[in-house]
C-alpha cells in the first residue's frame, strides 16, 4: 500500500506568508522602540510630512518600477509561461515590498535623530507603510491582475493567477483569488 503524495501549498500561500511575517517583523520593530525610546512625545510637524511624501513617492515608485515586468512572448508554452510569470510576480514584490519598506526604516532613522526622540516618530511611519504594503504588495486580486495585464501586454499569456494558485494553465475560476 503507498500512501497518496501530500498536497502541495500553492504558490500564493507562500508568498502571504512571506510578506505577511515581513510586515510582522515591522510592527516588532514598533514593539522594540517603544521600549526603548519611552517617550511618547509628538515629533515636529515636518517629520509626518516628510513620511507622508516618501510614501507617496515609495507609491509612485512601486506602481512605475514594481508592476513593470517583462512581457511574455506570444507563443510560449503554458508550463514555460507559468514559471516565468511566478518567478517575475515574486521579484517584482520583493522590490515593491522593499519600496514600500523604506518609509519605516526612515522612520526609524528619524525616531532617534529628531528630537524629541520618541516611538510615534516610528508608529507614523509603521501606519504608512503597512497601508502601503497591503496596496501595492499583498497578493491580491487587484495586484496580480496588475501585475497579468504588464505580462500578457505583447499577445502573450502568462497565466499567471493559475501559476500562483498552482493549477493547469487555463483552469482559474476568477473568483478564486481572495484577497
Amino acid at each position: 500500500m503507498t500512501n497518496p503524495p501530500a498536497p502541495v501549498a500553492p504558490p500564493i500561500k507562500s508568498l502571504r506568508i512571506l510578506v505577511g511575517f515581513l510586515s510582522a517583523s515591522l510592527v516588532m520593530f514598533g514593539v522594540v522602540l517603544y521600549f526603548v525610546l519611552p517617550s511618547g512625545d509628538y515629533p515636529p510637524i515636518w517629520v509626518p510630512w516628510a513620511l507622508g511624501g516618501l510614501a507617496v513617492v515609495s507609491h509612485l515608485l512601486s506602481r512605475a518600477l514594481g508592476f513593470n515586468l517583462k512581457p511574455v512572448p506570444a507563443g510560449t508554452l503554458p508550463a514555460e509561461a507559468m514559471v516565468t510569470a511566478r518567478a517575475a510576480f515574486q521579484a517584482s514584490s520583493v522590490l515593491r515590498f522593499a519600496l514600500s519598506e523604506l518609509v519605516a526604516i526612515v522612520a526609524i532613522v528619524l525616531s532617534f535623530a529628531v528630537p524629541p526622540a520618541s516611538w510615534m516618530t516610528y508608529l507614523i511611519g509603521l501606519v504608512l507603510a503597512l497601508i502601503l504594503l497591503r496596496v501595492n504588495v499583498w497578493p491580491s486580486t487587484a495586484v496580480i491582475s496588475k501585475a497579468q495585464q504588464q505580462l500578457d501586454r505583447e499577445d502573450g499569456q502568462s497565466f499567471l493567477s493559475d501559476a500562483l494558485l498552482g493549477l493547469a494553465p487555463g483552469t482559474t475560476a476568477s473568483g478564486v483569488i481572495r484577497s
